[in-house]
């Protein structure tokens, strides 16, 4: 049914509208009639019909003055203006204020019947458009949830953030954290058994899918927490932590990591080693991520199933800041297949600081460990790349009995990663690579990602990310923001565009996200750049 106000001071003329919608156009309700603007317009807007037909000249309000207020506040009712011949060229005022058509008086029934079928076609499409966008924002709605778990997901492991981000958000839901404050702790859950040739890839891949679902399940009654499978086959769970008290937080995820080790150990008879990171804004999220990797690694070590921190590693003694710092110089020439730099960096900290055999002992299976995630991010493999599985070598620096045996042991697994690295870095096509930046500088202003270059240079987006990262030694997303915030000073310089335009050509349709992404790389807001040059 179609529902119809009628406004005329004539009893007569509305009389008639309702024999001729009751004879021939019975799908029309009248609704409610007035015979003055004043009450029509109450009862329009209080009734909201589909179609009010007014005659133009009434007391109180006249049809023109009536179609001004519904356009204001209900803009979506249809209008029909009965009007004399004489008046007919002044009430064509009415057709800025969305008076959809004029029938004149006296009044002809075929006129109006024709009137009334496009007003009905009109309506018919709107209904129809409501339905659709009705429906697409229930779709968007349900998918919303998955785009939670992917903005999660590439944000720990780098990836680009920002269409997810602008999804989540058109979608009408909230980003799964506040970048800029909310805590999170990240627990890294490996399975002890698993070792390499071991079992077949089918046993390893069905234990590591029922074990995700299981923890899935075992967080679905959590709110805040997300919980993931990293490309290495590892469990990671991304909590948040309510409040500001850190130490409290702690104590909360490692309790809770206790309870899960206990559950998973019942339900599948096999042991779990579960790390836990510290407590970190949501913007640490990848170091909170390699913290739980480092110290579930630990249990080749400590031994397995248990629960282990970077606290409860670090207990006995830290390392100093120097050491720490030159470790990561040291993995970082090693990633770039550097290997007497990588050496010569490792070999200065063990002799130049003085330490006891055992801290050294540790500080060296920190530093394989630490090695180990390193790889594991890159999609390589300790026992593929080295020629042996990260116990066999952890076992063998265990059994060395002097610093320069120890020391010959990282020297001889250097020598062979650098080796490996080296190899696949000489099969990538630095042509290519310069092609993948041209293109990122092309289509800035069209939110070009990861898997849009991957696709251009037909690869596949994980192993283009590596690729990427081995052939320019920076991470692709960084080169992204980079390149956005190098052409958004350009632009700035020029002066002549706002920062929402200069917004949208480096490709962020979020102006704010564009300010933060901006003063994070630069150090200044746009508009204090801008000032620089103005």
């Amino acid at each position: 049914m179609y529902r119809v106000i009628l406004v005329d001071d004539e009893a007569i003329i509305r009389q008639g509208i309702k024999k001729i919608l009751q004879r021939f156009a019975p799908e029309w309700e009248v609704v409610g009639e007035a015979e003055d603007g004043v009450s029509g317009l109450q009862q329009i807007i209080r009734l909201q019909p589909d179609l009010v037909i007014l005659d133009f000249r009434m007391p109180g309000l006249n049809g023109l003055e009536c179609c001004e207020r519904i356009a204001a506040d209900s803009p979506r009712i249809h209008r029909i203006i009965l009007t004399a011949y004489q008046d007919f060229q002044l009430a064509k005022a009415a057709i800025g204020h969305g008076v959809m058509g004029f029938i004149t008086k006296p009044l002809d029934r075929g006129e109006l019947l024709d009137t009334l079928a496009k007003a009905r076609a009109l309506v018919d499409r709107e209904r129809e458009e409501q339905q659709q966008m009705s429906l697409l924002r229930h779709t968007v709605r349900k998918a919303a949830p998955l785009a939670q778990q992917l903005y999660v997901q590439h944000y720990l492991t780098g990836q680009d953030i920002h269409e997810l981000e602008q999804f989540i958000v058109d979608a009408g839901c909230g980003l799964p954290f506040e970048p800029d404050g909310s805590p999170i702790v990240a627990l890294a859950v490996s399975p002890d058994w698993i070792e390499k040739d071991a079992f077949s890839a089918f046993d390893v891949e069905l234990f590591l899918y029922a074990l995700t679902k299981f923890v899935q399940e075992w967080f679905a009654g959590k709110p805040g927490n997300y919980v993931l499978q990293d490309h290495a086959g590892q469990i990671v769970v991304i909590r948040g932590c309510a409040g500001d008290e850190t130490a409290s937080a702690a104590r909360e995820a490692a309790a809770l990591a206790e309870r899960l080790r206990a559950d998973i150990a019942a339900s599948f008879k096999r042991t779990v080693s579960i790390g836990v990171s510290r407590v970190r804004p949501f913007a640490d999220m990848p170091r909170a991520y390699q913290e739980a990797s480092l110290a579930v690694t630990y249990r080749f070590v400590h031994g397995g199933d248990q629960v282990l921190s970077p606290d409860k590693l670090e207990a006995d003694k830290p390392f100093p800041v120097k050491m720490l710092e030159q470790m990561e110089a040291s993995l970082e020439l090693l990633m770039q297949g550097s290997e007497a730099e990588a050496y010569d960096a490792l070999d200065r900290v063990v002799f130049s600081e003085p330490i006891s055999p055992a801290q050294l002992k540790r500080f060296i299976v920190h530093y394989m460990l630490r090695l180990a995630v390193q790889l594991k991010q890159m999609d390589l493999d300790v026992n593929e790349t080295s020629g042996k599985p990260l116990s066999v070598w952890l076992s063998e620096l265990e059994g060395t009995a002097t610093r320069d045996s120890l020391m010959g042991k990282i020297k001889a697994m250097i020598h062979r990663l650098c080796q490996s690295i080296l190899r696949e870095r000489s099969l990538l096509d630095l042509k290519s690579a310069e092609r993948a930046k041209q293109y990122v500088r092309d289509y800035l202003a069209d939110g070009v990602s990861l898997q849009a270059v991957a696709d251009h240079l037909g690869m596949n987006a994980s192993y283009f990310s590596r690729w990427f990262k081995y052939a320019t030694n920076r991470n692709f997303v960084d080169y992204l923001k980079e390149c956005r915030i190098e052409k958004a000073k350009e632009l700035l310089q020029q002066g002549s565009r706002t920062l929402q335009e200069i917004s949208a050509l480096i490709g962020y349709a979020d102006v704010k996200y564009f300010c933060r992404v901006f003063k994070e790389l630069a150090g200044h807001t746009p508009s204090e750049y801008r000032k620089r040059f103005h």
